[in-house]
């Protein structure tokens, strides 16, 4: 299957299970970047998008809903993905903006997510940087082959 038809599976999927404002944070949110993601950085590591969630949900620490970009959810991973623009999360980001930014990420960790950042540039640009970062990551929630017996080697 094409990725852009695997990719709008993948959307209407999502979009059919959401209603309110959790849809509509998936229609306005998942954009260029995001969309760019997924197919020069996840599909390339996985294949597919089983367990991935676009704009993921979570309530921060003052009960206000917070939307990471994606979520990588099973029974033993939570992983947390930003794809991060200059602009937006750089050269327009003031002092208190910043501290969000960073109280967000410590509370994503303490509540048990693993938060991983990407640079917009490097996805569009670098993506086979991306991808070997992602695969190191997700190398970490793989268990270890067992060790060779001699019954396998003969």
């Amino acid at each position: 299957m094409s990725f852009d038809h695997a990719h709008e599976a993948f959307i209407r999927h999502h979009m059919s299970r959401r209603t309110g404002e959790r849809k509509g944070r998936l229609e306005r949110g998942h954009r260029e970047a995001e969309k760019l993601f997924c197919e020069n950085v996840w599909r390339p590591v996985f294949g597919h998008f089983d367990a991935l969630h676009p704009e993921f949900e979570v309530l921060d620490w003052r009960g206000h809903s917070y939307f990471c970009d994606f979520a990588w959810l099973t029974p033993s991973v939570k992983l947390v993905i930003e794809i991060k623009g200059f602009v937006p999360h750089v050269k327009d980001m003031d002092r208190p903006k910043y501290c969000i930014e960073l109280n967000r990420e410590t509370f994503l960790t303490a509540m048990g997510f693993q938060v991983v950042s990407f640079a917009y540039d490097d996805v569009a640009q670098r993506p086979e940087l991306c991808v070997n970062l992602l695969r190191m990551v997700i190398s970490r929630f793989h268990s270890q082959a067992s060790p060779v017996d001699t019954v396998t080697l003969l």
